[in-house]
């Protein structure tokens, strides 16, 4: 039976699955075809394509190489907030940050400073990672940091730049930091970044599938992505992130990644830290 905008046949679903993990190495399982068709519906719509054989053949094609971040960006999940995991953030506040800045005092490492925060989304992880950096500025004054937060998805990417977070996205924020560093609209029920925490995050759109290309980093930040990717795509990532990371560099994985045990070649912390040999 050929698929319609109101219907996803069992092959099309398939051939979209198939599509997502060629590009994005992410695996969605046969018993999401609802959830499947109900993104890709929006796409239909935006396109004005009529069906679903009609749109996997679209994306296939040379013309369609345009629509694929478009399609990718609807079939992504990208549900966050600030501060998810608190104790990671704690770690980083009350331990690493400090230790960095004493290494540098003894002069034992440049005063500079890479983290980057792998699939961030709507960019409320890296801007938790901002908001301690932030803190901690008069210790900082004069360094270049640098703090990175990718993800395949533009549109996210588009909305973390925006800066502007409901109450879900900030109820593990205290009021203090709410104050020094939130605009609230008690209308919209929005709360929006200050520029200064802003300004200290970049957002690019990369794939976690390909090398990033950048200098190392002190810090690498990757959680809640990689339960979606299946072993041998989850063995590239870690390839990746281990050539991003820098000597001695720490990272800091989710609780449900399933890469633990590819991180042989990282001293283990906790569970969820690892360090690069230096």
């Amino acid at each position: 039976m050929t698929g319609t905008g109101s219907e996803l046949t069992e092959g099309e679903h398939e051939r979209f699955c198939n599509l997502i993990y060629r590009v994005a190495g992410i695996r969605i399982p046969g018993t999401k075809r609802v959830m499947v068709a109900t993104r890709v519906r929006k796409r239909l719509k935006a396109t004005g394509i009529s069906s679903f054989s009609a749109y996997l053949n679209f994306l296939n094609s040379a013309a369609g190489a345009g629509e694929m971040p478009m399609f990718l960006d609807v079939m992504t999940t990208n549900e966050t907030y600030f501060y998810r995991d608190p104790h990671h953030y704690d770690w980083f506040d009350q331990t690493f940050l400090p230790e960095v800045i004493q290494r540098a005092r003894l002069r034992k490492r440049p005063r500079s400073l890479r983290v980057w925060s792998a699939a961030s989304s709507t960019g409320e992880e890296l801007y938790s990672i901002a908001l301690k950096v932030v803190g901690h500025r008069p210790e900082l004054n004069g360094w270049k940091l640098t703090l990175l937060g990718t993800d395949l998805s533009g549109a996210v990417l588009e909305a973390a730049r925006a800066g502007v977070y409901d109450d879900r996205a900030l109820h593990l924020v205290g009021d203090e930091e709410r104050r020094a560093y939130f605009t609230h609209d008690p209308v919209a029920r929005t709360w929006t970044l200050s520029r200064e925490v802003q300004a200290a995050a970049t957002f690019k759109t990369h794939n976690l599938l390909e090398p990033l290309n950048e200098e190392p980093f002190d810090c690498i930040f990757i959680k809640n992505v990689l339960i979606y990717f299946d072993a041998e795509s989850k063995k590239t990532v870690v390839q990746h992130l281990l050539a991003a990371l820098a000597k001695g560099g720490y990272l800091v994985v989710g609780p449900s990644e399933g890469i633990y045990t590819m991180l042989g070649a990282l001293t283990k912390h906790k569970s969820w830290l690892y360090q690069k040999p230096a």
